[in-house]
């Protein structure tokens, strides 16, 4: 059962996050994208948040990974963007 009304959209907002928030210039950590969503009201373990990266790359969003101290995450490619856009996503 979803913790919150948002818990379900969790996925949607990640993509929102992710759009909104990097470039290859500004990446994001896995706990940071965790504390985003918490700002929500959306509660997010690491290992959900790994499954929604998959299928947001799944779906075609080009999410690249650098990894430092952590791993970061950005969009990389933002020409498939207009695809989002058309139907409300962003």
């Amino acid at each position: 059962m979803p913790k919150s009304s948002n818990q379900k959209l969790k996925t949607l907002y990640l993509m929102k996050i992710l759009l909104e928030k990097t470039d290859e210039d500004n990446t994001i950590s896995l706990y940071e994208m965790i504390a985003e969503l918490e700002k929500l009201g959306i509660s997010a373990e690491r290992k959900s948040i790994y499954d929604d990266i998959a299928a947001l790359r799944h779906y075609g969003l080009d999410i690249a990974s650098r990894k430092t101290k952590t791993t970061d995450y950005y969009i990389a490619n933002r020409t498939a963007i207009s695809r989002y856009s058309a139907v409300g996503l962003i």
